[in-house]
């Protein structure tokens, strides 16, 4: 059995505690892309939120414009053309 995958969490670990407060660039280095992380993180999020009602209302019009026209209508149907009367 190989426990290598349940050792990883603790050597990262050890490993943050002892390098991080021994190199203090690496840290700050460290820092700022976790910063960045998280900010792009949350420019996607609200891109996201800002972009699901205009891709539904979009899906839902095409869905509509695509639709099958025997299966649309509600019932109504066009008025029958008028008849020509020849008057004698």
């Amino acid at each position: 059995m190989k426990y290598g995958i349940e050792w990883t969490p603790g050597i990262v670990l050890l490993g943050a505690v002892v390098v991080l407060p021994l190199a203090p660039p690496f840290a700050l280095i460290g820092l700022v892309v976790v910063a960045l992380v998280a900010v792009a993180a949350l420019v996607a999020l609200a891109g996201a939120v800002l972009a699901t009602p205009y891709l539904l209302v979009r899906t839902v019009r095409r869905r509509l414009a695509e639709r099958d026209p025997s299966t649309e209508g509600s019932g109504a149907h066009p008025l029958p053309a008028a008849k020509s009367v020849v008057a004698t």
